[in-house]
């Protein structure tokens, strides 16, 4: 870190004004680089944030799916709308996004951000590529704490979809499988109570470590055959990744975590309340500028448990003629439906501290809510939905139609980095922007 005069200002700021990590957000003790990029934020309005939300298994067609395009509040929607009544000129429904490249019909979350094919690679069981998220966060999450969050599911969470054990992945293809509870999430965003000299401490340990796989690496590799050579230089770049994430935690070790606005979640969510205390994590972390770029892989099976459905979202994806599983169906949709209601009404209630000109989170976000399967194992017409002041030129409040069946999901990804400001022309099979469909 550069040792300035602000640092040292930083410093006695620090040694005359806390002995614990908790303070407000404060853009002036940030470290140089990362507080000139701020600076520039603000002067060019609000950061945009984004995120990321995937389910495991679509909906039922006849409780989601409307039958006709325009202006949501004009039509007769699905039962499984019903929640969203409020909120219906606060989202968008996209359809004929289709992640063809992905031939895994049994996990469609494992490739959702990815849009590649994750067991279409000679010689290897499963390879990915890098996340449209990470994509993002190279570019945008450079002022803050974490480039990036990745909240989680349990991986117990069978039955759900999702596959593999992330949606996020490096550039390598390597995954960041993120946090599982609410309380992980907690703690990153407000620190866990721990001193400096015990940061350092376990950051020193965790660098002791790397450096003896990295000597282990360069005195194995030469005896390795070439397969057991690409395999090591897979885990050596996510080494390297995570060597860089230490070094960015002890440029940011002496800058205070912010002070917590909200109570400790308690150990063992599950379910509706695991949910709706990650939807509480997003918020904060937006609002204390932990990070800008997040992703949520939810926990779908672990939602109908506290519903207390038993069937697994694999089990109603199946429903065929049977009325009972049509009935669980909508169930399961409509509760979705009002907890992403319900998330929607906190960002418009939540006021934007970087926005100069007092808006909220609603108004500088961009938040995709949907999947990598429509239901049972198809890859087409994924569920979409948008909310979110961030999407340029979108007018919310309508059903729109992609112009061809088919159209790459990777499209949407294209849209939502431009539109936050990420210098990206076209991400994965990408064929033009999602901008075109309401532009």
């Amino acid at each position: 870190m550069n040792l300035t005069t602000h640092a040292t200002n930083r410093r006695t700021f620090l040694r005359n004004g806390a002995k614990a990590l908790t303070m407000p957000f404060l853009a002036s003790l940030l470290p140089a680089g990362s507080r000139a990029l701020a600076e520039q934020s603000l002067a060019s309005g609000a950061p945009k944030r984004l995120l990321w939300m995937a389910m495991g298994h679509g909906h039922m067609e006849k409780h989601f799916y409307p039958t006709e395009s325009g202006r949501l509040s004009d039509m007769a929607l699905p039962p499984g709308w019903a929640p969203m009544k409020k909120n219906l000129d606060q989202v968008t429904m996209v359809s004929n996004f289709t992640n063809a490249e992905n031939k895994q019909p049994h996990e469609g979350s494992e490739a959702v951000l990815t849009c590649v094919n994750v067991v279409g690679f000679p010689g290897k069981a499963r390879h990915n590529s890098i996340s449209c998220d990470q994509v993002a966060a190279a570019h945008l999450g450079q002022e803050t704490r974490y480039e990036s969050l990745q909240l989680n599911c349990e991986n117990n969470d069978s039955g759900n979809g999702h596959g593999g054990i992330a949606m996020s992945y490096r550039e390598d293809g390597s995954p960041l499988p993120g946090f599982a509870s609410p309380l992980e999430v907690y703690f990153k965003i407000f620190g866990g109570g721990v001193s400096r000299e015990e940061m350092l401490h376990t950051l020193q340990q965790r660098r002791s470590i790397f450096d003896i796989l990295g000597f282990e690496d360069s005195s194995t590799k030469r005896l390795l055959s070439k397969d057991d050579r690409e395999k090591l230089e897979e885990y050596t770049t996510s080494i390297r990744d995570i060597e860089l994430s230490l070094s960015r935690e002890k440029e940011w070790i002496d800058i205070p975590y912010p002070k917590a606005t909200q109570k400790k979640p308690p150990q063992g969510m599950q379910g509706e309340p695991e949910i709706k205390a990650m939807f509480q994590m997003i918020l904060a972390a937006w609002q204390t500028d932990a990070t800008r770029v997040v992703t949520y892989r939810m926990p779908d099976a672990g939602l109908l448990q506290s519903m207390g459905i038993s069937s697994t979202p694999h089990t109603l994806s199946h429903y065929g003629s049977n009325v009972s599983l049509h009935d669980l169906n909508l169930q399961r949709t409509t509760k979705w439906m009002q907890l992403y209601s319900g998330f929607i009404d906190q960002l418009r209630s939540a006021k934007d501290p970087l926005d100069p000109n007092g808006g909220t989170l609603f108004d500088n976000s961009l938040v995709y809510n949907g999947g990598g399967l429509r239901t049972a194992h198809r890859n087409t017409n994924v569920p979409c939905l948008l909310t979110g002041g961030g999407f340029k030129g979108l007018e919310h409040g309508q059903h729109r139609l992609a112009a061809n069946e088919n159209t790459p999901l990777a499209n949407l990804w294209t849209t939502m980095l431009q539109d936050a400001g990420a210098p990206v022309e076209r991400f994965a099979d990408a064929s033009a922007t999602a901008s075109s469909i309401w532009g």
